[in-house]
């Protein structure tokens, strides 16, 4: 039986990950800071494990990832779906506070999830690592100042890595999806719901994952997975910068 560790575990699109790979006879190991929401996950699946981590903490990681392949074996696939986000008004005067615990969550803690797992993976000369990392990170927005940091950081160190991993028999994909009806979604408009905008094509958690079991069922595909709206987002911010400015600009204005 295979191994999955899936981070971010506990709700969302991580949830439906872990829930997805055990219904498919994975053994899985779900991660998540949240002990009651990875209780929620795990139950009637037996071959769900659960495992409470802080990812920004590379002591924490390096355990769970050796408790994990004391009792299930080698991890053959990594899903790092964990991150959190905190928006602003200006970027001009947002907590530093919080936008370092942003990038310790979502930066730091890929950082921390890849030296961990994929080694073991290149030594063996196979496995699959997803990297989740937003549309936010590619198209830059009013209020999202730190949030588009760290996810353009987890891009950065995804298209470095990338290199390494050529002809090592690792494959690695980074999912950029635009904005998904979770609970971290939810979050968002709680401190600051105007950095959405109009909040136009919100995607399903389901149908991310989707795309991304579509993009993993291919024999080859790109490094990165653009799902639903967040492709011709990425296409209009690459080749039309300036209409995709006028478009934010008009849509986006961050409420004080």
């Amino acid at each position: 039986m295979s191994t999955a560790l899936v981070t971010g575990a506990a709700s969302g699109m991580g949830r439906i990950v872990a829930q997805r790979l055990a219904a498919a006879g994975w053994d899985v190991a779900a991660v998540d800071m949240n002990a009651a929401g990875l209780a929620d996950t795990a139950l009637r699946s037996p071959n769900m494990h659960t495992y409470t981590c802080d990812v920004s903490d590379p002591g924490q990681v390096r355990a769970v990832v050796d408790k994990v392949r004391s009792e299930l074996g080698v991890i053959d696939r990594l899903v790092h779906a964990a991150g959190m986000c905190h928006v602003h008004a200006s970027a001009l005067d947002h907590d530093v506070a919080q936008i370092r615990k942003m990038m310790d969550v979502n930066y730091i803690g890929t950082v921390n999830l890849c030296q961990a797992v994929i080694p073991a993976m290149k030594q063996a000369g196979a496995g699959t690592v997803v990297l989740f990392a937003s549309l936010a990170g590619w198209l830059p927005s009013p209020g999202m100042a730190g949030y588009t940091a760290s996810k353009h950081a987890v891009i950065g160190f995804a298209d470095s890595l990338s290199y390494e991993l050529e002809g090592s028999g690792v494959r690695l994909l980074v999912l950029c999806p635009p904005m998904v009806e979770t609970p971290f979604l939810e979050t968002v408009r709680k401190e600051n719901a105007s950095v959405l905008g109009n909040e136009g094509g919100v995607a399903t958690p389901e149908s991310i994952v989707d795309a991304l079991e579509k993009a993993l069922a291919k024999p080859k595909s790109a490094l990165y997975v653009f799902p639903g709206q967040a492709r011709p987002a990425y296409f209009m911010r690459r080749f039309l910068p300036g209409v995709a400015r006028a478009i934010i600009r008009r849509s986006i204005h961050p409420v004080e």
